[in-house]
This record gives C-alpha cells, sequence and structure tokens, in this order.
C-alpha cells in the first residue's frame, strides 16, 4: 500500500532533467505540470490586475512558458531544469505591488484545483504560499 505524500519533500523526485526517454510516470508529472502553467498564463493574461504585468514584461511567451514549467518542475520534483534566479527578476518589475500576489495565488490555486489531479496538488498550493510570503516583502518592500 503507498501512502500518500503530505508535503513537497516526500513527492518522489527525478532529479535528472527531462528528455524524450523519461519513464511514463515522469513524463506524466511533466505533462502535468505544463498544463497546469499553461493554464495559470492563459487565466493571468486575461486577468485585469496581473494581464498588465505580463504583457508588459514578457515578450515570447513560448519561451517563458517553457521556463516556468521548468520552474515548476524543478520546484516539485527536483528535475534540476530551472536554473534562473525568480526574486531578482521580479525585483525589477516597478509595478509589482502586494495586490498583485493576492491575485497570483487565486488565479495559481484556480488552475491547480482545475488541473492537477496528481499527489502535488497540495504541494503545488503551499509552495506557492510560501514563495508569495517570502517574495512579496523583498519585492513591494517590508511592510508587505
Amino acid at each position: 500500500m503507498t501512502q500518500t505524500p503530505r508535503s513537497f519533500h516526500e513527492l518522489p523526485l527525478a532529479g535528472r532533467p527531462v528528455h524524450a526517454e523519461l519513464p511514463l510516470q515522469e513524463q506524466e508529472r511533466e505533462a502535468e505540470i505544463a498544463r497546469l502553467v499553461d493554464r495559470f498564463y492563459g487565466l493571468g493574461r486575461e486577468d485585469p490586475v496581473l494581464g498588465p504585468v505580463f504583457e508588459g514584461r514578457v515578450s515570447d511567451w513560448p519561451k517563458h512558458l517553457e521556463a516556468m514549467r521548468g520552474f515548476w518542475s524543478s520546484a516539485i520534483y527536483r528535475t534540476g531544469r530551472y536554473h534562473g534566479h525568480p526574486l531578482e527578476v521580479h525585483r525589477r518589475i516597478a509595478e509589482i505591488r502586494p495586490e498583485h500576489f493576492t491575485r497570483w495565488l487565486q488565479l495559481w490555486e484556480q488552475a491547480v484545483r482545475e488541473i492537477v489531479r496528481s499527489d502535488a496538488r497540495t504541494p503545488l498550493i503551499a509552495m506557492a504560499h510560501r514563495m508569495a510570503e517570502t517574495m512579496a516583502p523583498k519585492v513591494c518592500g517590508p511592510s508587505h
């Protein structure tokens, strides 16, 4: 009998870059992450709060989506696919305000509920909340 993971630290970790010959379970994980990221950004681009920020900053959507798929794959499954510095990127976006983090979490949770059927559902939401709590004061200032 398998136990359901309680946190992202207990999820099975892939530990290697994604390529065409991944085992089926890893392919399914990566496909789910891709669907989630695509859905979230689909919602975000149409959102009156987040949309203008996304559209004003992202010029190459396929490249951005692939980077975000790599980020979440690395964050949840430790695949090592992402090598960026998200805090530094977000610090350079002067128009980010606390309400952007609030709305980002709302849309992220909506996308997770709609798309994710695996054991990663709870860790994906929990990690997003931790990221927002950590990043908001560093991006918007210490009072947030």
